[in-house]
């Protein structure tokens, strides 16, 4: 497949990086957080469903106290949700790839539209805009090849609004984390 070229939008791209990076400053540091706090989410990362006693015994603290951490880190939106990792292997998803997309218009209801379609396709599991050459990074997930296809061709192409598609299949899994880096201030 040969790939459209799309105009490419500076200001569109200056004023997503300003908006990261105004973001990062923001977040860089959150001061109420200290030492004991990122070892209690580090002991989340790792596993969500540990008793607040085990992880109290790690991090020097009464389960109470942990508990009370852990209600104010979320309240405050450092813990966003406690979920369950899946295996994609033994539900069945046997096809991962890495695919950009350049679309052909950044039309408010184009992009809109796009944006809708992407939320409603379950084996799309992540969707990143982006600055570069490529407009957005999905993340997808599907059973085979087949269905990796008919994902491409019928949910992204076809409506007019993407010009241009590339993918990536991934072969291994080098590395795969749902952890965060927690940077001590210590």
């Amino acid at each position: 497949m040969q790939a459209v070229q799309c105009p490419r939008n500076i200001d569109r791209e200056n004023e997503i990086a300003r908006m990261y990076i105004a973001y990062f400053v923001r977040n860089a540091h959150n001061p109420r957080m200290d030492a004991t706090d990122r070892r209690i989410l580090e002991q989340l990362q790792t596993d969500a469903a540990r008793s607040h006693a085990d992880i109290g015994d790690v991090v020097h603290l009464s389960p109470s106290q942990v508990s009370r951490r852990i209600q104010r880190m979320q309240a405050e939106g450092v813990i966003r949700a406690q979920v369950a990792l899946l295996n994609p292997e033994a539900l069945g998803l046997q096809v991962e790839a890495y695919v950009t997309v350049k679309l052909a218009s950044f039309a408010r209801a184009e992009v809109e539209a796009f944006h809708h379609r992407i939320t409603t396709l379950p084996e799309v599991v992540e969707c990143c805009s982006m600055t570069g050459d490529s407009d957005y990074l999905l993340r997808v997930m599907t059973t085979d090849l087949k269905a990796f296809n008919r994902l491409i061709n019928r949910h992204l192409l076809g409506h007019g609004d993407v010009a241009a598609v590339r993918s990536s299949i991934v072969l291994d899994r080098i590395k795969r984390t749902s952890a965060l880096p927690l940077h001590r201030a210590d």
